[in-house]
């Protein structure tokens, strides 16, 4: 379950565009966040993506992604030509195919290939068309479904949704959401031909007239067991309140939105836009990993939190010309380690959910002071962005996460039930984390 949020000039102060995006995972899924340099390739060359193999482009460009650990593609990034795109999982009437490209070796094939959100968005067409999208998504427990991507550059954005090899797009003129339910209806722009076709020879639609493509290809219960509906409203509403005025404190906000609740539990209260597990079978997916982006004339900004659950997690700066991940990061797998940054804020978040809702608002203090003066600092060039202040964040970023936990233990505690207290038992076992 993912969200994924943008919004263009006309929405935002400074005319900018944003963009964010929640990757809402299993929770031991590690999510890197890693910097491929531009390449260059020979005629005949293929690339092997997460299950099969296509022909490589003659170059791909530098890119930004955040990448769960097992395979080629990503959740979300950004090239070195400010494209950003994130992807959704849809569930549609039609299944998807046992292999292919997944949305996520599409979202980073695209993003190696195009320097325009268009460009990008067409290129994700072409693929789908050629190779067609398919293969198990899921870490530990199979998981097969369509997808959605939000694309957009400084310019503009774009919404595409798929099944199967079909699609449909719109243009994207002031802000958008997508949160894991197809969010077209009757006001795409364009669409693929066979999509509205299949609709009506199987009964879904009487005619193209008639045509909606939520109404006809969702698939009801599973849509209606992700929540993607609650959640896409409440990202909307959020756009919406401050539109003409939207900054990347907002959409960092956005991300770490637990539904209004103040008093919010993660072992009580699901469906929010920030996610927390709590069971394997409805609530079994969390944020592993956000990213917001502020693209504009003036630089291309990026900000990851390189952790899970972002009302715990600070954003820290990276992907500058230039620059490599910060001093320090380690890339993470299966297994549990006290050095990859990724692994032990996951540690200290565990131990924080028994210290709901104090834990988050003792952190939330330090994060919002930390990252008022960052923005502040980064995106009014106070300081130049280069490797030296991109590891100086990510350093300070550890440093709110390491006191946090030093600091759970003189909080105050709840009690959980024994299913809840089981689940996450379950998971320590598995990762060595027990």
């Amino acid at each position: 379950m993912c969200d994924t949020i943008v919004a263009l000039g006309p929405s935002t102060r400074g005319g900018v565009t944003l963009f964010g995006k929640n990757s809402d995972r299993e929770p031991d899924e590690v999510q890197n966040i890693i910097i491929v340099p531009r390449k260059q390739y020979r005629t005949g060359e293929t690339v092997k993506c997460t299950y099969i193999s296509i022909p490589q482009a003659a170059e791909t460009a530098r890119v930004l992604l955040s990448q769960p650990f097992w395979m080629f593609g990503a959740e979300m990034g950004a090239n070195e030509y400010g494209v950003m795109i994130g992807n959704e999982a849809v569930f549609t009437r039609e299944k998807p195919a046992s292999s292919g490209l997944t949305g996520m070796d599409l979202l980073r094939l695209a993003l190696e290939r195009g320097r325009t959100a268009r460009e990008a968005m067409d290129a994700i067409i072409r693929l789908l068309e050629e190779h067609g999208q398919g293969g198990n998504c899921g870490y530990r427990q199979k998981f097969l479904y369509m997808n959605s991507w939000l694309i957009a550059d400084e310019r503009e954005a774009y919404v595409l949704e798929s099944v199967k090899s079909w699609w449909a797009w719109k243009k994207i003129t002031d802000h958008w959401s997508t949160s894991n339910v197809l969010s077209l209806e009757k006001d795409f722009d364009a669409v693929s031909p066979g999509l509205i076709e299949n609709a009506v020879r199987k009964g879904w639609c009487k005619s193209a007239a008639d045509f909606n493509l939520r109404k006809c290809y969702s698939d009801p219960i599973i849509t209606w067991g992700a929540a993607g509906k609650a959640r896409q409203i409440c990202s909307r509403d959020n756009l919406a309140l401050k539109k003409g005025d939207l900054t990347t404190a907002d959409f960092m906000a956005i991300l770490r939105h637990h539904g209004g609740r103040e008093d919010f539990l993660p072992h009580k209260h699901g469906g929010t836009v920030c996610m927390h597990a709590a069971d394997k079978l409805i609530r079994r997916s969390q944020t592993v990993a956000s990213l917001v982006g502020n693209i504009g004339s003036k630089g291309h900004y990026y900000y990851v939190t390189g952790a899970s659950n972002p009302c715990l997690s600070p954003f820290y700066p990276v992907f500058a010309p230039g620059t490599i991940s910060p001093a320090g990061y380690l890339e993470g797998g299966a297994e549990y380690s006290p050095e990859v940054y990724w692994w032990e804020s996951e540690k200290i978040h565990r131990k924080a959910l028994h210290h709901f809702p104090a834990a988050r608002k003792a952190a939330q203090h330090k994060i919002q002071e930390y990252e008022q003066e960052m923005i502040q600092a980064i995106e009014e060039k106070r300081i130049p962005l280069n490797q030296a202040a991109i590891d100086n964040y990510f350093s300070r970023a550890g440093k709110i996460v390491t006191d946090l936990g030093a600091q759970l233990e003189s909080l105050p505690k709840i009690k959980h039930n024994w299913l809840y207290r089981s689940y996450w038992q379950g998971y320590h076992k598995l990762n060595g984390t027990a």
